[in-house]
């Protein structure tokens, strides 16, 4: 197992860059994330509190810790000397410590928490604004690809895609995407994506980083002052070999307790490998249930399950116990030897340098008393720094984790060349692609098209058509540039007035308002609104799906809609997001739609009915189907065959 991601210097890089999140130092920077943050409840005013907090509970501690040796005087005094009064006193003092002692703890506990709260939302906004930005989140589980960086020789993981140009094609600022070849040859070498489940890395181990983090800054940040005025205090008591001969003892421990650390560090990083891997496997059960259910797949997903755990999870879970067993026997053997080590300080300025013989007995089990506090309180905060240990695993596993997740995503290049002029298309032109040549992203061998030029019009219609496997949808990839792939020759069309409608409608357990308005997140919820899809819905036959919402347009289902509708009931529900996104005002001037098999699981009649539709406004589509039923709808077909041979009719 690699030793990069154990306790080392690489996990203290990564935790600064961590920082840089959790602690900006810039007031610009504080509301970069959260718009909703004020200046107030910045996480450095959390832990400036946190450290004022501390700063006063140890001083309570340190009073609570001589009270003792006060209850030994009064108590050990002959009957002609006591004093109720003095007693009374004293318990009144004991007791109002206490309880201000337990409100700073429990005090310093709901800062902490805050505090939880603040970095877990601060790096999640961050992970979420890389891997939702530039279609991270589909390069990052299809495809990576390592290619020579421009400026030096050094290999680095960069995604090296076509060039693309953005220009204002009129007045409106409508975007314009021209896609042309790079000149300079590209070496393109395909390795194995090493960043597994993302989900996991932004939910479970993000979560398990900050709150960990935020459990142990209380005593991380007061913890010099404490063992800087402790060390004083024990140097006053014993000499300078009092508080040297504990500084020694704990860096001995500490040396030990490291190679502990990053043997069980290592361990949980690949255990939450091997958990996430086993959570998606059972979420494929949820997605496909019915298929395996008629199947009768129960007995095989039942020993597959079993082998994964017994195989893979279950020698890393007993692997773990045994390494943090000896990890918990040396934070044990530290925590009892110090308390020993304590009364040999004590004993060795009695007995060898003799420093109370002149205290009569009374003064002598005092002092003895206090000493003992504040030579074994310094030893205690040693030893609550070595009882991080456990914590300490957590946060470098999840730090490694998280971390190099970050520097997955940034390293996937997805920066464009510079802007170049882009010729506008001629009158009515939709989309012009010129000598367009490319391959699969795994194998440049294997060639899907070759020098294609096509030219589609105001009202045109084209269906491709091809076996299975031979690259129709691939197409779409190249043409919305999701696929990292070195194409020649170019394509022009308006992608700020274009619309796809998938393969696989997606949608998940929103309201239909929001479901049919996806991807646009700005439509406002209006009577208007609500009385268009209602009336949709009954135009497309869709008008029970109101059941499964309490017959409300805005209210979200009780289970995804994919397990709640048929194929052809969400082939249908897709259709309305195209119809709705053509009724606002802003997409009216539609220039081109994408359909890749929309009506697959979906009858003849209604397949007239979409289809009819599209052509009654006059909008140019490209469609990708197998039936011969969709001709009729169509102007031309491009036929497309194996090794990137293809061919144009007319119909």
């Amino acid at each position: 197992m690699s030793s990069k991601n154990s306790f080392n210097y690489l996990f203290f890089k990564r935790l600064g860059h961590l920082f840089h999140i959790f602690l900006p130092l810039s007031r610009l920077s504080v509301n970069v994330n959260n718009h909703n943050e004020r200046i107030y409840s910045h996480p450095l005013i959390l832990i400036l509190l946190i450290l004022l907090n501390e700063a006063g509970l140890q001083f309570v501690i340190y009073y609570v810790g001589l009270i003792p040796s006060e209850f030994y005087v009064q108590l050990g005094k002959s009957p002609n000397e006591r004093d109720f009064k003095l007693f009374r006193w004293l318990v009144i003092r004991a007791f109002a410590f206490v309880i201000l002692n337990a409100f700073l703890k429990s005090l310093s506990t709901l800062l902490s928490s805050i505090l939880y709260v603040k970095w877990r939302t601060r790096l999640v906004l961050y992970l979420h604004s890389l891997y939702f930005t530039q279609q991270r989140y589909y390069h990052l589980l299809h495809t990576t690809q390592q290619n020579q960086n421009r400026n030096n020789d050094d290999r680095s993981i960069i995604y090296e895609n076509h060039t693309v140009q953005t220009t204002d094609s009129d007045s409106n600022d409508q975007e314009s995407v021209n896609y042309i070849s790079t000149n300079r040859p590209q070496p393109l070498v395909t390795i194995k994506p090493s960043i597994d489940n993302p989900d996991q890395r932004i939910t479970q181990d993000a979560d398990a980083l900050c709150r960990t983090l935020s459990v142990i800054i209380p005593l991380v940040v007061i913890s010099p002052f404490t063992i800087a005025f402790y060390t004083y205090r024990t140097w006053e008591i014993t000499g300078y070999y009092g508080p040297l001969a504990i500084i020694i003892y704990f860096i001995i421990w500490t040396g030990i307790n490291k190679l502990f650390i990053s043997a069980v560090s290592r361990t949980i990083f690949r255990q939450n490998i091997c958990e996430g891997t086993f959570r998606f496997l059972h979420t494929q059960i949820r997605t496909y249930n019915e298929s395996i259910a008629f199947y009768n797949g129960g007995s095989f997903e039942h020993t597959r399950f079993d082998n994964y755990f017994l195989k893979f999870l279950a020698p890393l879970l007993y692997r773990r116990n045994i390494q943090e067993f000896f990890l918990s026997l040396s934070t044990n053997l530290f925590d009892y030897i110090g308390s020993i080590l304590s009364y040999l300080l004590l004993a060795i300025a009695i007995f060898v340098f003799h420093f109370y013989d002149n205290l009569t007995s009374e003064e002598l089990v005092k002092t003895i008393s206090q000493t003992s506090f504040i030579t074994m309180y310094l030893i205690y905060r040693f030893s609550q720094l070595n009882d991080l240990t456990d914590k300490i695993t957590i946060i470098a596993a999840n730090t490694h984790r998280v971390q190099t997740f970050v520097e997955y995503m940034k390293n996937i290049d997805i920066s464009w060349a510079e802007k170049q002029s882009y010729q506008t298309n001629q009158q009515n032109e939709i989309l012009n692609i010129k000598n367009l040549s490319y391959s699969i992203p795994n194998n440049n061998k294997h060639l899907l098209m070759n020098n294609l030029n096509l030219t589609l019009h105001q009202g045109q219609r084209l269906l491709i058509t091809g076996d299975s496997g031979v690259g129709k949808t691939s197409l779409f990839r190249i043409l919305h540039s999701i696929w990292p792939v070195n194409i020649h020759g170019s394509f022009s069309y308006n992608t700020s007035h274009s619309f796809l409608l998938p393969q696989r409608p997606y949608f998940t357990n929103q309201s239909l308002h929001d479901e049919l308005s996806y991807p646009n997140v700005q439509n406002s919820i209006t009577i208007t609104r609500q009385t268009q899809i209602e009336y949709l819905l009954g135009e497309w036959d869709l008008s029970h799906i109101l059941d499964c919402v309490e017959s409300s347009v805005f209210i979200c289902p009780e289970y995804p809609w994919q397990d709640l509708l048929s194929p052809g009931e969400l082939q249908r529900l897709s259709f309305l997001r195209l119809i709705l996104y053509l009724s606002s005002n802003e997409n009216s001037r539609m220039s081109i739609i994408f359909l890749d098999e929309i009506t697959s699981s979906l009858d003849v009649n209604m397949e007239i009915k979409m289809y009819n539709y599209l052509i009654e406004r006059n909008l140019t589509f490209i469609s990708i189907g197998h039936r011969e039923t969709l001709q009729q709808y169509h102007q031309f077909q491009l036929k497309l065959y194996k090794n990137g041979r293809y061919m144009i009719e007319n119909l």
